[in-house]
C-alpha cells in the first residue's frame, strides 16, 4: 500500500499554504481559507497530467545506473 502524497500550495491571493492530496482533471484547487483559486485552469491541466505520467514509472526496477558520486 502507497502512502498519499499531497503538494502543498501557497494561495496567490491570501498566501496561506493549502495540502493538496491529489489533482482531479477538470478541477481547479481552491484554497481552505478564503475559497481563491489556488492555480490557472491551464496549470492544473498540466499539473495533471505530469502526475498522470508519473503514475507510468512506478514500480520499474532501479538499474542501479545512477552513481551517488558527483
Amino acid at each position: 500500500m502507497t502512502e498519499p502524497t499531497f503538494t502543498i500550495i501557497a494561495c496567490p491571493q491570501c498566501g496561506v499554504k493549502n495540502r493538496i492530496q491529489r489533482l482531479r482533471e477538470g478541477k481547479i484547487p481552491v484554497c481552505a481559507k478564503c475559497k481563491g483559486h489556488l492555480m490557472t485552469e491551464k496549470e492544473s491541466t498540466a499539473h495533471f497530467k505530469f502526475e498522470e505520467s508519473l503514475k507510468g514509472f512506478q514500480g520499474l526496477p532501479d538499474l542501479g545506473l545512477r552513481s551517488d558520486k558527483d
